[in-house]
This record gives structure tokens, C-alpha cells and sequence, in this order.
């Protein structure tokens, strides 16, 4: 019966000898390579911590006693640098007494061999350390991956609470306006005596018509929005005239305008063409819902303009108004979970989703999208799209 015990081989590794003595060093060099590790070496202190923060090697055999930094401080050196710090360190030293050896794990080492080296030794320590090692590495990797996943659940998560916070405030309002007015509208029908009273009957008709509508804005802002954080939207990027698509938007948008006695300047119309490379539907919505929010809340009598402009590889679309502003400190909440919406200079309602529909799409499209507002004076909001390329133009 053979009761000695398996051999360990462990899995090839990068492992870097320091020692000042040449002898040692071809050793172990010659002993490792044959154990199919990748051997790199060092004769002193200084050269073996430059080599380590190149090298990043899994593993390093440091002798005790050397000319210049000794280990100890070349291990100590070592595990002040972020890059070497999680590499373990085995001490190699003829020196075995016990204040030598409990001074080299307090400078980071995880163990330690006895001069002179017994190689089966060596290949034991060796391959239990460079084990230890990937397994804390594939910990690490594990962690990175708990972390990330943590993360998106995170934005899930505050992404279904803003759903219910939607649902609850947004969408119960309207709903009771609608039922409200409906009941109102029923109940004046029922008594309806005279041609007098088709004037009130008319104003709750249209209560209700606007309640419902607001609903119906919602649903439809709400399912957008819920298709692209779910990556349901398939991107579509085909070459688009921004110039026309922006025209477009700004006749639809005019009517509104118009009855709130709001000038919309359409700056692109005297530009030269711009082609851009995106999804024609998202950046569409994307204009029409800026440019609806710069009517929503600019004063009556007051200012838009809608203007786009070349840069590198990038085209920019701004739409600057004259209307009621945002304070400083909701800028950056305006694309997030959290923010809510508000009412229009006229009592416009709106879903709340608009701008953050509008953040998703554009990131979809690789563009990046902005605000600049000032209280009192009124808010410029931009969103950049990448140009098409020379060949497609």
C-alpha cells in the first residue's frame, strides 16, 4: 500500500523569483519552468517592485537578506501599491527564527520557506498560494458581477416605484376629473330645461374631453417608455434631414403656439442641411415633446426658438424659450426616476415621463441630452445625435 502523498502540480502561473544570490535564482528558475510556470526574476528590492507593478505577476518568492531594500521593506513597499498589493508574497530566508518570521507576515507575506530551499517544498507552497490566489480573483469577479446586477436592480426598482408613483398621482387625478365631470355632464343632460344650458353643458364636455385626454397622453407616454427599459424598441438608424424633421415639428407645434400668442422661430430654415444618423420615430418624439414643453411653459406673449448646429461627428438640436425657468437645484433631477410634472403657464398637465422618455431615446441613439434654465427668464434645452457619415450623405 503507497501511503505517500499525491503530488501537487499546480496550474501554470506568473511568478517572479527576487534573490540576490544568481545560484538560487537559476534554481528555482529551472525548477518552476519546469512546472510550465512563467518565471520572471529580480536581484534586488528596487528592481522587483518595478517588475511586480509591470509584470502584475500571481505570485512573488522574496528573499529575506539583500543588498540595498531588504525583503521586509520591499514587501512592505509592495503593499502600499494599489496594483501589487494583492499579490501574496512568500518569504524565502535562513533565518527561521519565530521574531523573523511573525515580522514577515506583519509586512504582508502569507508564508515562508527555510533556506536551503527544499524544491518539493517549494512546489507545495507554491501551488496552494497561486490557488488561494485565483480563487480570491474569481471572488472578485463574482463580487463585480453581484454589484452590477445590484445596481441595475436598483434602477429597476426605482424605475417601477416612479410607475406607481405615476399611477397613483398623474393618472388617478385626471381619471376623477373625468368621472366627476362625466357624472356633471349626465346629471345636466337629465335636467337639461332650455337652450340656455348648452353653454355649461358644453364646458364640462370639454372638461371631460381634456381629462380624458391627459389619460390617454399618459398610457401612450407610459407604454413608450416602459418598451424602451425593457428593450423591446428596436433602433432603426437611417439618414434623416434634421432641418426637415425639425420644420415638420415646428408647423405641428404652431398651432399651440399661435393660440397662447407664443412667436416659434424655426432658426434652421436659412442653415444648411444637416443629416444625421439615428431612429427617425425616437428623435422625432424627441423634438416634438422639447418643443411641447417650451410651449407648455413659456408665458403667452412670450419666445421660442429651435435651432440645430454642426460640431465633430455630432449634430446639436437646442430649444431655447423665454418661459417661467427651473430652479437651479431641479436640473438634475429633470431626466430622472424621481422627478414629477407640473403644470403649464395655462395649466397644461403633462405625464411626468416626458423628459425622461426623451433621456432614454437619445442615449438609445448614442447622443447625450441637456438643460441650462434660469428662474424668471426661461430654459434652454439640447440634445446632440450623431452626424451620417460622408460615404451616406
Amino acid at each position: 500500500m503507497n501511503d505517500a502523498p499525491p503530488e501537487i502540480t499546480p496550474a501554470p502561473a506568473s511568478i517572479l523569483i527576487v534573490d540576490d544570490n544568481p545560484t538560487n535564482r537559476k534554481v528555482l528558475h529551472e525548477y518552476l519552468e519546469g512546472h510550465h510556470h512563467h518565471i520572471l526574476v529580480a536581484e534586488d528590492g528596487e528592481t522587483a517592485i518595478e517588475q511586480a507593478q509591470y509584470s502584475l505577476p500571481d505570485l512573488i518568492l522574496l528573499d529575506v537578506m539583500m543588498p540595498g531594500i531588504d525583503g521586509f521593506e520591499t514587501c512592505l513597499r509592495l503593499k502600499r501599491i494599489e496594483a501589487t498589493r494583492d499579490i501574496p508574497v512568500i518569504f524565502m530566508t535562513a533565518l527561521a527564527d519565530t521574531p523573523f518570521i511573525l515580522r514577515g507576515f506583519s509586512v504582508g507575506a502569507v508564508d515562508y520557506l527555510t533556506k536551503p530551499l527544499q524544491l518539493e517544498e517549494v512546489n507545495v507552497r507554491v501551488g496552494t498560494h497561486i490557488h488561494i490566489r485565483r480563487l480570491q480573483k474569481e471572488l472578485q469577479k463574482e463580487i463585480q458581477v453581484r454589484r452590477k446586477v445590484e445596481e441595475e436592480l436598483r434602477i429597476i426598482n426605482a424605475g417601477k416605484d416612479r410607475f406607481f408613483s405615476i399611477i397613483a398621482h398623474d393618472l388617478k387625478n385626471p381619471m376623477h376629473g373625468a368621472v366627476f365631470f362625466s357624472e356633471v355632464l349626465v346629471e345636466a343632460i337629465r335636467k337639461l330645461p332650455s337652450p340656455e344650458s348648452h353653454a355649461e353643458l358644453l364646458e364640462n364636455a370639454k372638461l371631460v374631453h381634456e381629462a380624458t385626454g391627459t389619460v390617454g397622453r399618459l398610457l401612450l407616454d407610459l407604454l413608450a417608455w416602459a418598451e424602451i427599459q425593457m428593450r423591446r424598441v428596436e433602433i432603426n438608424p437611417i439618414e434623416i434631414d434634421l432641418g426637415h424633421l425639425i420644420k415638420m415639428n415646428v408647423t405641428l407645434a404652431q398651432t399651440v403656439a399661435r393660440q397662447k400668442e407664443i412667436t416659434l422661430v424655426n432658426a434652421t430654415l436659412d442653415q444648411p442641411p444637416i443629416h444625421i444618423r439615428a431612429d427617425e420615430r425616437m428623435i422625432d418624439t424627441v423634438v416634438r415633446n422639447l418643443l411641447g414643453n417650451a410651449v407648455k411653459f413659456t408665458q403667452p406673449g412670450g419666445r421660442i426658438e429651435i435651432g440645430m448646429r454642426s460640431g465633430v461627428g455630432e449634430a446639436t438640436v437646442f430649444i431655447a424659450d423665454s418661459g417661467v425657468g427651473i430652479p437651479a437645484e431641479k436640473i438634475g433631477e429633470l431626466f430622472e426616476v424621481g422627478h414629477s410634472s407640473t403644470y403649464g403657464t395655462r395649466g397644461e398637465s403633462g405625464s411626468g415621463l416626458g423628459l425622461m422618455l426623451c433621456k432614454d431615446m437619445v442615449e438609445r441613439n448614442e447622443g447625450r441630452i441637456w438643460a441650462e434654465s434660469e428662474v424668471g427668464k426661461g430654459s434652454t434645452f439640447s440634445f446632440t445625435v450623431p452626424l451620417a457619415s460622408p460615404a451616406s450623405a
